[in-house]
């Protein structure tokens, strides 16, 4: 004879077992999610102190080569400002945006995006 209780109880185990599998891996993917979100808010900040010094380096030589150290700094001025307007133009390309967003998402997730 079967008993009720018994398979009420082992069902309740069951369940409890997959919500715990269910926790683990959201907590694995979440865990590997701002993991690689912390990788690459450092590149960023490297990016930015590399390009930070390298345009300092840069001012500094315009500066030597044009004998004025205002020059070379408005030098380098201008051509972030040239860097500026060409991004500002390029803002609303579908094609640019569609590539960084699947790059971010290919990166942060691990997948590719659908196509759009």
């Amino acid at each position: 004879m079967i008993n009720v209780s018994e398979i009420v109880q082992t069902i309740k185990q069951l369940i409890e077992v997959r919500i715990e599998l269910i926790k683990d891996e959201v907590s694995d993917r979440v865990s590997a999610i701002i993991t690689k979100i912390v990788v690459l808010v450092a590149m960023v900040i490297a990016s930015l102190l590399m390009l930070l010094f390298a345009s300092i380096s840069l001012a500094f030589y315009l500066s030597e080569q044009l004998y004025s150290t205002y020059k070379g700094f408005l030098y380098v001025a201008f051509i972030y400002l040239l860097l500026f307007l060409l991004l500002l133009f390029l803002k609303d390309a579908k094609g640019l945006l569609i590539s960084i967003k699947q790059f971010v998402i290919g990166f942060i997730f691990g997948r590719k995006s659908k196509k759009q």
